[in-house]
């Protein structure tokens, strides 16, 4: 190879070096845009869910962080300290400390919070099944009085029968109601 035909292949001009950088920024702003869409989408998922889960991050135990943000955006989390994405990583930053202000988030506190919520549900089923129970008392109570009254009415029903036909047997005889004696 001759030295010209080495230096035609090897260099490019100015206007060739000054096109391909411009395409290179448009390529890099372009990635920033997508980085910076993924990761407020995945904002927006992250409270959508722990809207719907009471208030718990329900996924890494409950530890929410930047890292965990990231891994929910499929960023690497060195991402939010770069010069490009430093606005984002301080936005990023604000939004955690907001989420964890208003809402229970890490390990130790959502167990805490957890076995909170675990105590209340347990003594609201243990109340409902103690009424529960005095219900079925209950029900077996009344269950009892209904088949004596039931037993009792039986009863009331063939002395009245038999009242009735001693008093057709006796339906020509005359009947006169005993008065009590005035003393």
């Amino acid at each position: 190879m001759t030295d010209e035909t080495q230096d035609k292949t090897a260099t490019r001009s100015d206007s060739t070096r000054a096109l391909i950088r411009e395409r290179a920024l448009e390529r890099g702003q372009q990635r920033s845009a997508e980085v910076e869409r993924r990761v407020r989408e995945a904002m927006q998922t992250i409270e959508a869910e722990i809207d719907a889960n009471d208030g718990i991050y329900p996924h890494n135990k409950g530890a929410l962080s930047s890292a965990e943000l990231a891994r929910r955006a499929d960023v690497h989390p060195t991402t939010f300290f770069s010069p490009k994405q430093r606005a984002l990583g301080d936005e990023v930053k604000q939004w955690l400390e907001g989420i964890k202000a208003r809402k229970v988030v890490g390990r130790g506190p959502v167990r805490r919070e957890l076995a909170t919520r675990i105590a209340d549900w347990s003594r609201l089923f243990e109340g409902l099944a103690q009424s529960h129970r005095d219900t079925e008392l209950e029900l077996q109570q009344t269950q009892a009085e209904l088949a004596q009254t039931r037993e009792d009415l039986a009863k009331l029903q063939h002395e009245n029968d038999h009242l009735k036909k001693l008093l057709s047997a006796a339906g020509n005889k005359k009947v006169v109601p005993l008065r009590p004696k005035k003393s």
